[in-house]
């Protein structure tokens, strides 16, 4: 499903809120409270490694899915 917004957006606000999508939709079985976590953690992951340079989408999600899993969230 296409997202749209009611504002302009550039190529790389796509970019970041695809990738959280995308690492939010591996943990398809999280709870309410447990989603508002992972989306938190998983939002600040990809800033980070979008901040250093990083600006391929599966690159994002799986430096994000990989960090998340080695249980060092980063928050």
């Amino acid at each position: 499903m296409a997202q749209t917004f009611p504002w302009p957006v550039t190529d790389d606000e796509l970019v970041l809120n695809r990738t959280l999508e995308n690492v939010v939709a591996a943990y398809g079985d999280a709870g309410p409270l447990e989603e508002a976590w992972l989306r938190e953690a998983a939002a600040n992951l990809i800033i980070e490694a979008y901040n250093q340079g990083v600006r391929d989408e599966d690159v994002l999600v799986h430096h994000a899915l990989r960090t998340l899993r080695r249980g060092r969230p980063g928050i």
